[in-house]
């Protein structure tokens, strides 16, 4: 136990020295500049009544000149409706409805690449999600990142909202994952596609990059874009950037402890790709932000050794201390830093939940569609 003790405490201290270097990159998009030209901000909207005319305000509020361009993706609530009442109010925006779902693509994939190929008019796309809300300078700044980077494709990681106390547990562990294990230093410089991290609710591309590396069409199946273009991007020799997006956008992902599990169950396991890599991250997780907090209490109540026990304690303080680093960059509540070993404990229930449906072949069901891994999606209607 001592040894172990040992080796937890060095590993949390790399962790930790990691996580500082880390936000020295992890920086916010520069002021607007000069260089800045129109860019194609585009919102697929499937069943997003309760969210899309926000969405669609905050986009047509920018200071620089774009074109909001949302695709109705044969919605059946009442998404058409306001959209078609919103264009008649914002001259910026352009609504056009989506094509029927074609097998072998994701609905948002197949919506974005309609977008981006088909209806945007500017070199510049920003793709976004209805549930999120761009500040007013967003594209200008995003763009002045990309420029300043010699990026074709910048991501940022928005401002996450919260609503209940699950997604407050759950949803900031995006930016501890992020922080705490790529070394965002070398995904600027290095070109090694695995050194790639995007955020699919804010990525903003050249769109003759996008076209020539083939876009969402060329990962038309993924339910996890934002990685995967990054990672298309430098596979295809482009640099990428990665932003924190905290003041350019926010955005609420789910409503819920229950649709927050189910939301991130979906796509948790395309993140990893390989059992190895859930395996690796699933042991790193545990032992450095679970496992203290049940050793120290146990040495505690067994009188062990005072030595020993107080390595533990320091590796639990080093765990919480790295938490209260990325709660505090990233904006998180300030309870939830307490609560990391349950935090982290569910992230690891939700991936091993979804590296589960993988294995037994459970379809995933998103915004009534359905998808089976190894097959190809579907839009059969839900029978459960």
């Amino acid at each position: 136990m001592n040894a172990l003790g040992a080796w937890v405490l060095g590993a949390l201290l790399v962790v930790g020295a990691h996580v500082v270097v880390n936000l020295r990159w992890f920086r916010r998009a520069p002021a607007p500049d000069a260089r800045a030209v129109s860019v194609s901000i585009l919102i697929p909207a499937r069943n997003e009544a309760t969210q899309i005319e926000a969405a669609v305000r905050a986009a047509c509020a920018q200071i620089s000149e774009v074109e909001v361009v949302v695709l109705d993706d044969q919605s059946t609530d009442e998404t058409g409706h306001i959209l078609a009442r919103l264009e008649h109010e914002c001259p910026r925006l352009r609504v056009v409805h989506g094509a029927s779902l074609p097998d072998g693509w994701a609905g948002k994939a197949w919506a974005c690449w309609q977008l981006a190929s088909r209806h945007a008019r500017h070199r510049w796309v920003l793709f976004t999600d209805a549930d999120v809300r761009l500040a007013p300078d967003a594209a200008a700044r995003a763009q002045a990142a990309a420029y300043a980077s010699s990026a074709a494709f910048a991501s940022a990681f928005p401002r996450l909202a919260t609503g209940s106390v699950g997604e407050a547990l759950i949803t900031p562990l995006i930016h501890l994952v992020l922080l705490a294990y790529l070394p965002l230093f070398l995904v600027r410089w290095l070109s090694a596609p695995s050194l790639s991290a995007g955020c699919g609710q804010f990525m903003l591309v050249r769109r003759e990059a996008y076209l020539a590396t083939g876009g969402h069409q060329a990962v038309r199946n993924t339910l996890h874009d934002g990685i995967k273009l990054a990672r298309l991007m430098k596979a295809a020799g482009l640099r990428i950037a990665v932003l924190d997006g905290s003041d350019l956008a926010q955005c609420r992902m789910y409503s819920g402890f229950r649709a927050t599990w189910r939301g991130f169950t979906r796509n948790a396991y395309e993140a990893f790709g390989s059992p190895l890599a859930l395996a690796t991250m699933v042991t790193l997780n545990a032992g450095l932000f679970i496992l203290p907090f049940l050793v120290v209490p146990v040495l505690w109540l067994g009188e062990g050794s005072s030595a020993t026990t107080a390595r533990w304690a320091l590796a639990a303080g080093v765990a919480l201390a790295i938490r209260t680093i990325v709660a505090l960059r990233c904006g998180h509540p300030a309870w939830t830093i307490l609560a990391t070993p349950l935090a982290v404990g569910l992230m690891i229930g939700i991936q091993l939940h979804s590296f589960f449906n993988h294995v037994m072949g459970r379809r995933v069901v998103w915004r009534a569609r359905t998808y089976s891994p190894g097959e190809r999606l579907s839009t059969a209607p839900r029978k459960d």
